[in-house]
């Protein structure tokens, strides 16, 4: 019998079962706040697609990251585990470092790619830029961003495409230079395809644009098979860029700008779903890594009404807007309360592709499934919640340990963290600031 015959046949045998598994989409901004969005209360611009995502599916208002800086969060959302775990601290990747996330951690890609999943990451990155801590070398099987955030530089071990596009009047030796590169190329980040560098600077202001092309035309290949999504974007990290149909168009400015064709993109991966025929069949996440960037001022975003933002313990920080949408299965108009993170997204696509999570490893992360299908009385109930490994909740009580001062808030009744409680429950506080030292010291010795 002929190869193509028997491919057919082999992929009809396989068919059915794929046609079962959902796709999963994961929509991340990066550095948006718990405040910039019009169903979370935004002012000075509209976002129009994400409020009516909203109302289609599920707004959560007690989601949080597993840090409130882009590479342990990232790490966790991907792997279902805090980055303490691998022995990660909380800082980012820079072009110099020459480490990443350890090729043993597993990640949603290679979980899924196991089961037939093709896997895209569309985006930035963030988890190390060298060959072996690569997308495509952990599990993805498509590549198409900025290997790290989009106010580095270049990192000239990275090698170029033959077709490699120069911008801005640079050339190769500017490339291949090795000193004061971030003094020189601040900003001027390159775009890769896999492992290679096809533009240099990449030109920001379409980058969104572009992003979300690409990410269309993976969903219409794809639509024959299971496929994730990862849908990464550059902003509203600073610098902020936005092309020229939204450049000036809102009242709050570039960062009004910027959020609005955000925006937009979220309603054509949507639109692209639906001419598909794959919006019953697909699980669409939109969150970010982060809180805002308060250092920023006009061009940072807003908490809202939680404390401080990006670098922080407090709710600012890791707290974060997330919308799920899947018609037919998400309530539409709903709305949870529970407390649930990014790290919960590992177990609950493993659960609904029908794969078992490792059994070799701590996961943080639950299966929120029933979540999802509106059984909010049966969500997980965590045990702690660690934040960047300076605070820890339990309950509705939370501790952050900041310049040896200790301090205790009720979310339950203080959720922008303004009253200091610690005095009042001096028991409460000595309890979470051991259960803080047990666990900092449990997951960091991987047990």
């Amino acid at each position: 019998m002929k190869l193509s015959i028997l491919i057919t046949l082999f992929g009809l045998m396989l068919s059915p079962s794929w046609a079962a598994q959902p796709n999963f989409i994961v929509i991340y901004a990066d550095d948006m706040g718990y405040g910039d969005l019009g169903c979370y209360g935004a002012e000075g611009y509209e976002t129009p697609a994400l409020d009516q995502m909203a109302r289609e599916g599920m707004r959560f208002t007690d989601f949080s990251t597993s840090s409130s800086v882009c590479t342990p969060s990232r790490a966790g959302m991907l792997t279902g585990r805090f980055a303490q775990r691998w022995g990660h601290d909380n800082s980012v990747y820079f072009p110099h470092s020459k480490n990443g996330m350890p090729p043993s951690e597993i990640t949603i890609a290679e979980l899924l790619k196991g089961a037939g999943y093709r896997t895209a990451l569309v985006g930035k990155w963030h988890l190390g830029h060298r060959s072996d801590y690569l997308p495509t070398s952990q599990g993805f099987d498509l590549f198409y961003g900025i290997p790290y955030s989009n106010d580095m530089w270049q990192a000239p071990e990275i090698p170029l495409a033959d077709t490699v596009i120069f911008n801005e009047g640079l050339t190769l030796e500017n490339y291949l230079e090795k000193k004061d590169l971030k003094k020189k190329y601040k900003g001027r980040v390159p775009l890769m395809s896999g492992m290679q560098v096809i533009e240099w600077p990449v030109d920001q202001s379409t980058l969104t644009k572009r992003y979300t092309e690409k990410a269309q035309a993976f969903i219409s290949a794809n639509k024959e098979n299971p496929f994730f999504l990862y849908l990464a974007h550059a902003m509203p990290h600073v610098p902020l860029y936005a092309s020229e149909a939204f450049a000036g168009k809102t009242e709050r400015g570039l960062y009004g700008d910027v959020i609005a064709e955000l925006d937009w993109s979220v309603g054509q991966i949507l639109q692209t779903l639906r001419e598909n025929d794959l919006a019953k069949n697909s699980l669409v996440i939109f969150t970010s890594d982060n809180g805002p960037y308060l250092a920023g001022k006009e061009h940072g975003g807003s908490a809202g009404p939680l404390r401080d933002g990006k670098f922080k313990a407090y709710e600012g920080g890791c707290r974060v807007p997330c919308i799920a949408w899947q018609p037919g299965t998400v309530p539409s108009e709903s709305v949870c309360e529970a407390q649930l993170s990014t790290l919960d997204l590992f177990p609950t696509f493993s659960a609904l592709a029908g794969i078992d999570v490792p059994k070799n490893r701590p996961m943080d992360g639950f299966d929120i499934c029933s979540v999802l299908k509106g059984d909010f009385k049966n969500a997980p109930q965590r045990e702690w919640y660690l934040y960047r490994g300076q605070a820890i909740r339990v309950g509705d009580w939370k501790y952050v340990r900041d310049k040896n001062r200790d301090q205790l808030f009720d979310l339950a009744t203080d959720i922008g963290e303004k009253n200091n409680v610690a005095q009042q429950y001096p028991e409460k506080t000595q309890e979470l600031a051991e259960k803080l030292t047990e666990v900092t010291a449990q997951i960091t010795t991987g047990k």
